[in-house]
């Protein structure tokens, strides 16, 4: 039975208008002189989970943030469980994206970074679990800025995982992690796509990210290729 916080976030995301997570169509992205997205197209069934791979600079983290409606397509069509990428809002409520810093908030403790997030989105989650389950309970009143790397991860974790939004994007999640945090990675990220949530992991260690989102693409000169590698 889901959580009393599964259940909020399943009430507070729109009702989605596809059975499809993502779809682009020639989809281009120019930043200033340069061209990062070529024509890319993609199809991503509602629940199914995908491994982005792609050499350093390959765009993987701007795709991520067109995904989120972070960047505005310089051309082509996109949508997010049917809603049109260009409209922001909707497309902000039912996606998640956990940038590769954590995108945390410095001057906020761990608690306060996680309460903060489940009011932003109208939700309730037991706070004091989340923080358990990544091993972050006796830093639970620190500052994020006094946290290590591995720690910031951690509670980034926790964060995506108490929020459960139907799309979960989520950038290098293996970095600054040792073994036990990368395992702890593929558990939380292999629950939340147990749970029915789309997941887009942007990695440099395929064997761990496609553990979770089998699924393999990669980004060569602004394209995007399904990966058939092992």
């Amino acid at each position: 039975m889901r959580g009393e916080g599964e259940k909020q976030a399943a009430a507070t995301a729109p009702s989605p208008r596809s059975t499809h997570a993502l779809q682009l169509r020639d989809l281009w992205l120019r930043l200033g002189r340069e061209v990062i997205l070529r024509g890319v197209n993609l199809d991503v069934p509602a629940g199914e989970s995908v491994t982005l791979l792609g050499e350093n600079g390959a765009g993987k983290t701007t795709l991520l943030r067109v995904l989120a409606s972070g960047l505005r397509p310089t051309r082509g069509e996109g949508r997010v469980l049917g809603f049109d990428l260009r409209d922001g809002q909707a497309v902000r409520e039912c996606v998640h994206l956990m940038p590769v810093d954590a995108g945390l908030y410095p001057d906020l403790t761990g608690t306060e970074n996680l309460d903060f997030a489940l009011r932003m989105h109208g939700q309730r989650g037991d706070v004091a679990e989340a923080l358990r389950r990544v091993g972050l309970e006796r830093a639970a009143l620190r500052r994020v800025r006094f946290l290590s790397a591995g720690m910031r991860k951690r509670l980034a974790l926790a964060r995506a995982h108490l929020l459960a939004r139907p799309v979960t994007l989520v950038d290098e999640p293996f970095a600054n992690l040792d073994d036990a945090g990368r395992q702890l990675t593929l558990d939380l990220l292999g629950d939340l796509a147990t749970r029915g949530v789309t997941l887009v992991v942007a990695a440099h260690e395929p064997h761990l990210a496609r553990q979770v989102a089998p699924r393999a693409l990669r980004l060569i000169g602004g394209k995007l290729e399904e990966d058939r590698g092992a």
